[in-house]
């Protein structure tokens, strides 16, 4: 195991991470929450890709700081490109407001945000990449498949996101709490937060990734999403990683930074 640290740390120190003009806690909308934190190319030539990440926590917690393990990785493999890193709120007992789809909607205005700066962010609206973790993958795959006639998302990158939120409901009834009811009482509500109902032939190139034994996202939520890109011709890379859990570390997320940078530049050529 100590071997693997130092690989790891060997090869992420590797990574040089681009130039670049940092902004914290841009303000994407009035709550607290709605933030991101911009990094933008120095130098770049024309409107450049842009990346979005959006963090995980079942709805309920997490933070953007949760993503900054990619930025090496990725500003490394894309020195041109724009990383977003946005916040959206979370839903708790406490605050009803903050229910389905509070995060679908932050989202949404995040990403509206990003292409309304366009013009000042010397960004290309129309090249978007989502990518995300666990419940943040289920809102990037909602986002892309979903939320997105434009067609401007160009590529996701879905780390064991749930995409059957009515499936999941029978692993976790808590989830009613995020969803405001059940399936069988809200079966509209929890079709529109699946992605599985909205794969077709125009659906964004997407990148699975998930543990075998995952005890909280079941991979056959990934399974079946990776079928139905293939059935209907998507540009689809699966890759799954025996006996892990719900996240990795050492070997195995190095693994997935490589694949993950390798698609995306194969799909934006």
């Amino acid at each position: 195991m100590k071997s693997i640290k130092i690989i790891f740390l060997f090869l992420v120190a590797g990574w040089q991470a681009a130039a670049q003009t940092i902004n914290k806690d841009v303000a994407y909308g009035n709550d607290p929450k709605q933030k991101m934190d911009v990094y933008l190319p120095e130098n770049a030539k024309g409107k450049t890709p842009v990346i979005i990440l959006i963090h995980g926590g079942s709805w309920i917690g997490g933070d953007k700081i949760n993503m900054t393990h990619w930025l090496k990785p990725l500003q490394s493999g894309f020195p041109d490109y724009a990383i977003f890193d946005i916040n959206y709120r979370l839903a708790s007992r406490q605050n009803p407001a903050n229910i389905w789809p509070a995060q679908i909607d932050d989202v949404d205005k995040a990403v509206a945000f990003i292409k309304d700066k366009a013009r000042e962010y010397k960004i290309n609206k129309k090249q978007l990449i989502l990518l995300g973790e666990s419940a943040g993958a289920q809102l990037a795959l909602v986002e892309a498949f979903n939320h997105d006639p434009e067609h401007a998302v160009k590529v996701v990158v879905d780390l064991f996101g749930p995409t059957d939120m009515a499936d999941l409901y029978t692993a976790h009834h808590d989830l009613a709490i995020l969803m405001n009811g059940t399936p069988t009482a809200i079966p509209n509500v929890y079709a529109d937060a699946s992605v599985l109902g909205h794969v077709d032939k125009k659906s964004p190139a997407t990148i699975i990734f998930h543990g075998t034994a995952d005890p909280i996202v079941p991979i056959r939520e990934s399974d079946s999403l990776n079928v139905k890109l293939k059935n209907a011709n998507v540009p689809v890379n699966y890759i799954t990683y025996p006996g892990k859990g719900h996240g990795w570390s050492g070997n195995e997320i190095l693994d997935t930074y490589s694949k993950t940078v390798a698609f995306i530049k194969e799909q934006m050529k």
